[in-house]
């Protein structure tokens, strides 16, 4: 029994040394990878989106088969908006995939491949069962005609994409009635925002449902363009009280602004640029100015710019903070900067982000798993890292493109490529020699003669006969 313990247990240190090398190799991949700043995605996503499509297929279509989503408290964000948000993160991670390889065709379509896995992700974003916490927000008559912001975004961003990818949509009426309606009642708005939740109004949402229009507008022959043209009204002058960029959100009634954060300037430059690229130049601007925090061992976005904030805290937006550097701020500032086209940043960003996400063998990402819902949005963190991973430099925007540099490489990037391959090889050499030494422990015993008593009869006859 010890000696079957000590070589499963050499067996197990193999297996994790394995992966510790094997995560360090996706590192050096990564380190070497000329797309990684953008324009064109990064270039170990396209195996890893192939890897997470048929579990992201097999998740929505049981999402969908169950009540879950009935019995989610309104207070459990993960359990009710990430659910939702992940399949527009994969589904618009699957779009910028399948025009990069229309670009430039490499192995099998995305679209192609991951066909099932679309109409799953749309199917689950169109399925009036999973708004149930929107129905108890704004009523069941007025949730998908009244405000409702966040969610009536992502119904016409992922409606859009499974029409842009397959040519068309089953949920084509549904689309247009989101798409005339909210964009009609933006533009009527007294302020240009609408509330994502009753008094809690996000602009950065707003940003992203223009966004979503103007995409759907393509493929519906509809044109906003004017309509948002004018949106940009709900983010400049009174509107953005600092004096340079929107408040992360408006609360209360009379509202009132909250102070600018970093997590929502992110998810605003996903889709400024594509909207208003002067003012998005701007707002890039005094982001960095503000927010940016640059180091030679771990560069990232600032939660807040004030730097007397606490040490560590965390929200169900921000992610942890640690240290000042939020977590959602620096993650989605990798599809900011890749909009904007800044490569330097971005490719930091990626490194950092591909260093903290333990790529596994099998394509999956360990870490962004074990960071999502695991009960009810488990695909979230690696649908996010793809969607970043391959996020476009938007159009009529000059791509700030350096020339790939070591030095830009964090040092916490390289502390963690060291790691991996000296504790994976140290363990690969200390389980080999277990098992090693099990194998040979065994043999001797099977080859060992049988012992006989100097007294026994065999042994006199033995010695009588001269043998």
């Amino acid at each position: 029994m010890r000696r079957v313990l000590r070589f499963l247990l050499g067996a197990a240190l193999m297996i994790l040394g394995f992966l510790f090398v094997w995560a360090g190799g996706s590192l050096v991949e990564a380190i070497r990878d000329s797309s990684l700043g953008g324009p064109e995605p990064a270039a170990q996503s396209w195996r890893w989106h192939r890897a997470l499509t048929p579990a992201f297929e097999k998740w929505a279509r049981a999402r969908r088969s169950n009540d879950a989503a009935k019995h989610l408290s309104l207070n459990n964000i993960s359990g009710t908006e990430w659910p939702l948000f992940g399949a527009v993160y994969y589904l618009r991670a699957t779009e910028n995939l399948d025009q990069a390889w229309q670009r430039s065709p490499r192995g099998e379509q995305p679209s192609k491949y991951a066909r099932r896995a679309i109409d799953a992700a749309a199917d689950l974003l169109a399925d009036p069962a999973q708004a149930d916490w929107v129905v108890r927000h704004w009523g069941k008559s007025d949730y998908i005609k009244k405000e409702n912001v966040f969610y009536r975004m992502l119904l016409i961003d992922g409606l859009a994409s499974q029409w842009s990818l397959l040519g068309s949509t089953p949920h084509a009426d549904l689309l247009r009635e989101q798409v005339t309606g909210l964009a009609t009642e933006l533009a009527e708005s007294a302020n240009g925002l609408l509330a994502d939740y009753p008094q809690q109004t996000f602009p950065a949402d707003v940003a992203a449902a223009w966004h979503a229009i103007r995409r759907a507008d393509k493929f519906l022959g509809t044109d906003h363009d004017e309509m948002a043209k004018t949106a940009i009204r709900g983010f400049v002058g009174t509107m953005a009280p600092d004096g340079e960029l929107p408040p992360y959100a408006w609360f209360g009634d009379p509202i009132v602004a909250t102070p600018v954060r970093g997590s929502a300037n992110a998810w605003l430059l996903h889709h400024a640029p594509f909207l208003w690229p002067d003012a998005a130049r701007l707002w890039f601007s005094a982001h960095n100015r503000r927010f940016w925090q640059p180091s030679g061992w771990l560069a990232g976005y600032r939660e807040y710019d004030q730097l007397d904030q606490p040490w560590f805290e965390m929200d169900v937006d921000s992610g942890p903070v640690v240290g000042g550097l939020g977590t959602s701020a620096s993650a989605f500032g990798i599809g900011a900067t890749r909009s904007m086209g800044d490569t330097r940043k971005a490719r930091k960003l990626s490194l950092q982000a591909i260093a903290a996400s333990w790529p596994l063998p099998n394509g999956r990402l360990l870490v962004p798993m074990l960071l999502s819902d695991s009960l009810n949005a488990p695909l979230l963190g690696e649908a996010a890292m793809l969607y970043n991973l391959s996020q476009p430099v938007a159009t009529g925007l000059v791509l700030t493109e350096e020339p790939e540099s070591l030095s830009d490489v964090p040092y916490a990037v390289w502390t963690v490529l060291l790691l991996q391959i000296v504790f994976g090889i140290a363990m690969i050499l200390r389980g080999a020699k277990s098992m090693n030494h099990v194998v040979r422990s065994r043999a001797q015993t099977t080859r060992t003669p049988t012992i006989r008593s100097p007294r026994s009869p065999d042994c006199r006859i033995r010695r009588r006969l001269g043998w």
